[in-house]
């Protein structure tokens, strides 16, 4: 199993608009990791992202939420949650050539730059996090699909959810067959107890 664990201090949030409960609806998770330039300030690296959030990102068409934090590596991840993977592309493809976010851009190593879409059914409700984990992962060739999702889907009612400061569990998958699961926290100190137990 191929996997990348990113575990993140969020610095940037935005709000957006709730689905019912009651009816799943399907969006779509974009994934982004990267380091910026040595040259390049964090600092300004971090108000400009999250200027880029509020004048570019959060105008685009089919945009739900953004969310980035920068894990204990210095790597860069970006969460952003669309309505649709049309609206995600065009995002993505508008985001390369508007001169609006150039210096931004400019920023970024391009050669460090990963990004991955999933679709996911679960509605972010983890307001108040200010920790986040990020795992995206393949399964082994050949495994069970649906028996795998079986026991993915009961990790959060059978684990996660009794952890003390743990929130919500966001999963999705896409066409390539890679998996995310996001854990939203409250603290970071409240997640690392957790790791830690586990190793233990």
């Amino acid at each position: 199993m191929k996997s990348k664990l990113f575990a993140i201090s969020l610095f940037a949030m935005a709000t957006a608009s709730c689905n019912s409960p009651e009816k799943k609806v399907e969006t779509v998770l974009e994934v982004t990791s990267f380091n910026i330039k040595t040259t390049v300030s964090e600092l300004e690296f971090n108000e400009l992202d999250a200027e880029i959030e509020k004048t570019f990102t959060s105008k685009q068409p089919g945009f739900i939420r953004r969310q980035s934090g920068v894990d204990e590596q210095g790597r860069y991840v970006v969460l952003v949650y669309w309505k649709s993977l049309d609206d995600a592309e065009a995002s993505m493809n508008k985001f390369m050539s508007d001169e609006s976010v150039a210096n931004y851009a400019g920023m970024i190593d391009g050669s460090t730059m990963k990004m991955s879409r999933f679709t996911t059914t679960d509605e972010f409700t983890a307001a108040n996090s200010t920790f986040t984990e990020v795992m995206t992962f393949e399964l082994k060739e050949g495994a069970n699909v649906e028996a795998f999702n079986a026991v993915n889907d009961r990790v959060g009612p059978e684990f996660s959810e009794k952890q003390t400061g743990f929130l919500q569990r966001i999963t999705g998958f896409n066409e390539a067959g890679e998996q995310v699961a996001v854990a939203y926290w409250d603290t970071k100190a409240h997640s690392d107890a957790v790791i830690n137990d586990l190793w233990e």
